[in-house]
């Protein structure tokens, strides 16, 4: 064999596997690209196949109120000039909007099946925080859930992007069937931040706090992106 031709054979030698496994990595991603989960466009993830997580599996607070509704308050509070009480029922009075949304966990692998898209009906929460009548210096908006759960969104965000507190999810992969969320879902009232990981949308919310600081939630202060702005934002380093 030639010398030319034999450093050529061993340059190959040498770069071939390489080219092969970068080869299946992009495979990789193309793969879980084509086999996402999400339904077709203009058809929806139904609640009973929407991916569940949460730090303590449902409340036991929120099983005794989908026995007893009436039980149900959501506090407003905060840096706030008229601190709220609502009923669930005083929730679901209130002007409404439906909005379809992507739902994902930050931790979804690519082709993975912690994502849906959903249709919600909720109150924005622009509403609420203008009935209870923000302070000046106001900067995050807190959640805190019946489980322990807790985050926090930027009031700028709020302002934006328009958050909704939701009490009613699609059951149909029409969108038709609009009904309670149910309990692993946040029953009665969970919170759909748009454009944002999973992770702000808390479910089970009792309490809205309006506070004057940046808010560090349950999985921010473990290093999770505060932002949280969806396919950019991971950690916070």
């Amino acid at each position: 064999m030639k010398r030319r031709n034999f450093l050529v054979a061993v340059i190959l030698a040498i770069i071939y596997p390489l080219i092969s496994k970068a080869a299946s990595i992009l495979d990789f991603f193309k793969a879980g690209k084509k086999k996402s989960p999400l339904p077709p466009e203009g058809k929806f993830t139904p609640v009973k196949e929407l991916y569940i997580v949460d730090i303590k599996g449902v409340p036991k607070e929120a099983k005794k109120i989908k026995e007893n509704p009436s039980k149900y308050r959501l506090k407003i509070y905060g840096n706030v000039e008229n601190p709220l009480e609502i009923t669930l029922d005083e929730l679901k009075s209130m002007p409404y909007d439906i909005r379809d949304v992507i739902l994902e966990c930050v931790s979804n692998p690519p082709g993975g099946t912690q994502i849906g898209r959903i249709r919600v009906k909720g109150v924005k929460l622009s509403y609420l925080l203008d009935k209870a009548g923000i302070k000046k210096g106001s900067i995050d908006v807190v959640f805190k859930a019946l489980d322990g759960y807790h985050t926090s969104v930027e009031l700028e965000y709020v302002k934006q992007y328009e958050p909704l507190v939701v009490y009613a999810i699609n059951h149909d992969e029409d969108g038709k069937i609009l009904d309670d969320l149910t309990l692993d879902h946040g029953y009665p009232v969970r919170i759909i931040c748009p454009e944002k990981w999973g992770y702000k949308s808390a479910k089970w919310v009792n309490k809205i706090k309006v506070v004057n600081y940046d808010y560090k939630g349950y999985w921010e202060s473990q290093g999770w992106s505060d932002r949280a702005r969806y396919k950019i934002d991971y950690f916070d380093l």
